[in-house]
């Protein structure tokens, strides 16, 4: 990976010339293809189905309409403008129905059974009825055919050609010397189409199981017989091992079990809860979906950041639009019956398992390796989810006891928004920077720190080796950079606390909300969770914590005075600036939430998050003054010395500091509002408020208070939003491959080549000449032979060197030859190396002195190049020759 990005030119024209992308419209071909067969198989699914049972019009067995006049009964009922048509299976023997085709035009199929059973047993011909018509009133007839018909034509059209791509594969790999690195790759592949087959499949399943039960409820709702359509639940006898297979069996089916049916009908907890499966899925789906999306990107060309973030979104909002609005409904069912809200820690861990299973069988930092370099670092992603949904869960509780509208749905949709937008940092993140360490990368401390100095100064410092400060700042600096370096980032990161904290905007009320007099209607009075604390005791929080944050900088601005002139290393000295005044921010955040943490007992995460935005806020403001005015308090003194107003700190303060700082002042203020296993569990009984009278004190309700919220918030927003603006553009250039590659030598230091066998490193040199070293060789062949021989015609012409210049347009080409030769791979072998950085090197200087030795008329120097270029030829010549050598050497 290292090396790739440390000879990205030459890897992009290697895949241009060698692995070139698709054409468009083959692309784009396929995925009509998809979409047309799909369309077909959907519309002729209903008459295949009909076709294949035989059925028979309702006319030929209603002979007095008595079934159709209860059928048009039945539908009014449901709400239905119109009766479906209904048709008959004779041969079907069982008292049960089935709709089919789609929501517009749907059909039941009545099975003989059933239509027997309408004088036997009228309630069950009438609840079986009501269930098919709940359907069609659900409108789930459509979505549940045509993924029916997308699933059959991902069967038929688009898995065969990759199993016979991946059979052709294995059939070559007897005969592959590589193919210990392919192996990986193909195996990878398949493994992740039968994941994602089995995922769709159980996906599936899990949605028809659901539909199944709402359409009983909304039956029971239209008056049907709750015991019309059940059948007695199979004896739940035998061991664990027996009991566990049959649970993993009903993965795999379309209906429920009939008990489960049943206890829906009284308590529809089993439609509210969250489920392993489920996550599990959704986790690995986004994971799979997520990198596919972006090798795509990247694979061909080099991509803005815009784009890369799109990707993330795309994912990010896959696990939020199935796991977040699931979450919010379980809190909100939660709070309306008094049961205890969902676990976020067990919902987090079952997500994060299948973000972590997902992306390590599509390939998330293994490169050509079975597993990763670093599979401990997969914990992260397991962490990851598990924030996600706390917050999400925290931040609900928080809304559904604050909210006084009359539909809880346009903050559902900005709490689900911001935690989608948050969950996309995490994967840009992960994509960018989290896979390559999982790889095994690792930044050049120095190299980067040296980097990022000089970008602070304008100008390069001295080269110290890298101390301990130097890696805990450059580890603070990448992932506050990287976490933030999307435009929207630092939205998203103010979102986290901005989100929570307008939870005290809405006016208080007394008596139950619209909205839960809407959802609930017979819930009886009373709390829906903790009450909101006070605003004015959690942004009190904040205030201790920026007095920590003014003296650490006074500190900091002291220490640095006294080693001022001392001696002290420029670099240490700019790199304990930098990282002090990001302790600043760093220390008014974790106290500002460790005292959230105890002033609040409910709603610890969103007022400690609500603390420490507040904090790091006044702090900064606290550090801009101090900074602003440096020279009027000689002690703290680190500039000139002269006291007057500098404003113009003030963007490299916000640039190099507060931008990086702010996504770390969440984690920490995260980190620190946790909840201990006792406490939360305290929490999670129904009713309880962590701390009795304290938790029901003064709900913030007058005008100060909101707008003290409105100012907070549109602070954040306002430094995000301009944060934002003036990177937009930046993220929508497109950069070259030699800008990327000048990027990664600064980041990525010395790359040590591990050792591999004689045979290997045949294999390597011998791929260095085949793919462009033995045309670039070739071409300086011929350059220089034509050059000399142009030389020797006008010497023998008795030309003198102000007579030569017809020459220097070859003396031009052998320095674009110098240049391409430059950005070609090197050469995997660390001897013929050495040589070739040599031999370019002598051919750029032989190229110049001969331009310039024709433009000035020494005849000296032009001899100099000619000799040079003698030199070179030689040293081309120990070229081939050592890797003749290892060819040999590996019998290849």
């Amino acid at each position: 990976m290292d090396k790739r990005a440390l000879q990205w030119e030459a890897y992009r024209a290697c895949s241009d010339r060698y692995a070139a992308p698709p054409p468009w419209w083959w692309l784009v071909g396929w995925w009509t293809l998809l979409a047309a067969g799909t369309a077909v198989l959907f519309g002729a699914l209903p008459r295949w189905k009909a076709r294949r049972s035989r059925v028979v019009p309702l006319a030929t067995v209603d002979r007095d309409g008595e079934i159709r006049r209860v059928l048009a009964d039945l539908s009014a009922t449901a709400g239905l403008t119109r009766p479906p048509r209904v048709v008959v299976d004779p041969a079907a023997a069982s008292a049960g129905a089935v709709v089919f085709g789609r929501t517009g035009r749907a059909t039941i199929c009545l099975h003989g059974g059933l239509v027997a059973a309408r004088t036997t047993d009228p309630r069950r011909f009438r609840a079986v009825l009501l269930h098919e018509l709940a359907h069609i009133a659900n409108r789930d007839v459509t979505v549940t055919y045509l993924t029916v018909a997308l699933w059959r034509v991902y069967l038929a059209v688009a898995l065969p050609p990759f199993l016979l791509w991946c059979g052709w594969m294995f059939r070559r790999a007897a005969g592959s010397l590589v193919w210990s690195a392919e192996a990986p790759i193909v195996s990878r592949g398949l493994l992740t189409t039968g994941l994602l087959a089995v995922l769709v499949y159980l996906a599936r399943s899990e949605v028809l199981r659901s539909r199944e039960v709402y359409a009983d409820r909304a039956a029971v709702r239209w008056g049907a017989d709750p015991t019309g359509w059940a059948t007695p639940a199979p004896a739940t006898t035998g061991g664990y091992p027996r009991r566990a297979l049959r649970a993993f069996t009903e993965l795999w089916h379309p209906h429920p079990r009939w008990d489960v049916r049943r206890a829906a009908l009284t308590d529809p907890a089993v439609l509210f809860g969250l489920r392993a499966l489920p996550l599990f899925l959704t986790g690995a789906a986004a994971a799979v979906t997520h990198t596919h999306a972006s090798y795509a990107l990247t694979q061909y060309a080099l991509v803005t950041t815009w784009m890369q973030h799109a990707a993330a979104v795309v994912s990010a909002a896959l696990v939020a639009g199935v796991v977040g609005i699931a979450l919010w409904r379980a809190v909100v069912y939660a709070a309306l019956t008094g049961q205890p809200p969902p676990s976020s820690l067990r919902s987090g861990l079952w997500l994060g398992l299948g973000l972590a299973v997902g992306g390590t069988l599509a390939g998330q930092g293994t490169v050509n390796e079975w597993l990763p370099a670093r599979p401990w670092l997969l914990l992260l992603v397991v962490l990851a989810a598990t924030a996600f949904t706390w917050w999400l869960t925290q931040s609900a509780r928080l809304w559904v006891v604050a909210w006084r509208g009359r539909s809880l749905r346009p903050v559902a949709l900005l709490n689900v928004s911001a935690a989608a937008l948050g969950l996309s940092l995490w994967f840009f993140w992960w994509h960018t920077h989290g896979v390559a360490y999982t790889a095994g990368w690792m930044v050049d401390v120095a190299g980067f720190r040296d980097y990022l100095v000089a970008a602070w100064v304008g100008r390069e410092l001295d080269h110290p080796p890298a101390s301990a400060v130097d890696r805990a700042w450059v580890l603070a600096v990448l992932t506050g950079t990287a976490t933030t370096g999307p435009p929207l980032g630092l939205l998203a990161v103010a979102g986290a606390w901005v989100v929570p904290l307008l939870a005290w905007l809405p006016r208080p009320g007394t008596g139950p909300a619209p909205w839960v007099r809407a959802a609930a209607p017979d819930r009886a009075p009373g709390p829906l969770g903790p009450p909101l604390p006070g605003l004015r005791r959690v942004l009190g929080a904040g205030l201790p914590g920026a007095g920590a944050g003014v003296l650490v900088a006074v500190a900091v601005l002291a220490w640095l005075h006294a080693r001022a002139r001392t001696g002290y290393s420029a670099t240490s000295y700019t790199v304990a600036y930098l990282a002090g005044m990001t302790l600043v921010l760093l220390v008014a955040a974790a106290v500002a939430a460790v005292a959230a943490r105890r002033a609040v007992p409910a709603h610890r995460l969103p007022a400690a998050l609500v603390a420490a935005g507040a904090a790091t806020l006044l702090a900064f403001a606290a550090l801009v003054v101090l900074r602003a005015l440096d020279g009027c308090v000689p002690a703290l003194s680190v500039g000139t010395g002269d006291c007057a107003l500098n404003l113009r700190v003030v963007p490299n303060l916000v640039a190099h500091v507060l931008v990086p700082a702010l996504p770390l002042t969440a984690l920490v203020a995260g980190l620190l509002a946790a909840p201990r296993p006792r406490a939360a569990r305290a929490l999670d009984r129904p009713g309880a408020t962590a701390g009795g009278s304290r938790a029901t004190a003064d709900r913030p309700g007058t005008v100060a208070a909101r707008v003290g919220v409105a100012v907070l918030a549109v602070t954040a927003l306002g430094i995000a939003t301009l944060v934002a603006v003036q990177r937009a553009p930046y993220a929508a250039r497109m950069p070259e491959p030699a800008e990327a590659q000048r990027a990664a030598r600064r980041w990525t230091g010395t790359v040590i080549d591990a050792p591999v066998s004689a045979r290997s490193r045949a294999m390597q040199v011998d791929a260095w000449l085949d793919r462009g070293g033995d045309d670039l060789l070739d071409r300086f062949y011929r350059q220089r032979r034509d050059l000399f021989a142009a030389v020797t015609a006008g010497v023998d012409a008795g030309r003198s060197i102000d007579r030569l210049g017809d020459l220097r347009p070859r003396c031009v080409q052998l320095g674009e030859f110098a240049d391409d030769a430059a950005r070609y791979f090197r050469i995997p072998d660390p001897e013929a190396d050495r040589l070739w950085e040599s031999f370019v090197e002598i051919v750029r200087q032989a190229s110049q002195g001969c331009v310039t030795a024709l433009d000035t008329h020494q005849a000296d120097l032009f001899n100099t190049s000619m000799r040079a270029l003698a030199t070179a030829q030689q040293t081309s010549h120990a070229i081939d020759d050592r890797i003749d050598a290892l060819i040999a050497l590996g019998g290849w």
